[in-house]
């Protein structure tokens, strides 16, 4: 069995074009011409273009007008929620008689979320309320127990939020050690 090889010249991608050659002046042939023409967008391409940038832009404005937003109420949701540790740590650090004075912790105050430190801003509605320990413990630890809650209001936008937290108080809590009274 006698089999052949043959080998092929490898085909040149780059074409020529020969100097000597007279070509007319809007001659298809002329590649500087060629490449001219193929470099200009025709009517159909600008009309697509414009038509996904008419879309592409009120999406990315509305997205960026939507994390501004999100990035606002996540501030607001933030500083409700230091206001009600700070009376929270208040509490916890004051002694039991205090707790239950209407004069010591009003049940209703303002608190301002202001970024220059005047009292403008978001205005914040903090509640306290305290009730006595729950049925489910035993008369003599009820006595001794109360429960706070403190809640936060306030308006965003048109959305009214609220956010609380509750605690137990023992007369024979911490801030005995802590007021020493």
């Amino acid at each position: 069995m006698n089999m052949k090889t043959t080998k092929h010249a490898p085909h040149s991608t780059q074409s020529l074009s020969d100097p000597s050659a007279n070509h007319t002046p809007n001659s298809p042939g002329r590649p500087e011409l060629r490449s001219r023409r193929a470099a200009a967008f025709t009517l159909v391409e600008t009309v697509v273009a414009t038509s996904i940038t008419a879309v592409m832009v009120p999406a990315i404005y509305a997205s960026l007008v939507a994390g501004f937003a999100m990035l606002q109420v996540s501030r607001e949701n933030l500083r409700a929620t230091q206001i009600i540790i700070q009376r929270m740590e208040a509490i916890r650090l004051s002694p039991y008689t205090l707790i239950q004075n209407p004069s010591s912790y009003p049940t209703n105050s303002t608190d301002y979320y202001c970024t220059n430190g005047k009292t403008n801003g978001v205005a914040y509605t903090v509640g306290y309320n305290w009730q006595p320990g729950p049925a489910s413990l035993p008369p003599s630890y009820r006595t001794n127990m109360v429960l706070v809650t403190v809640n936060a209001s306030w308006t965003s936008g048109k959305v009214q939020r609220t956010r609380s937290m509750q605690t137990y108080v023992a007369k024979n809590g911490i801030q005995r050690f802590v007021s020493s009274k």
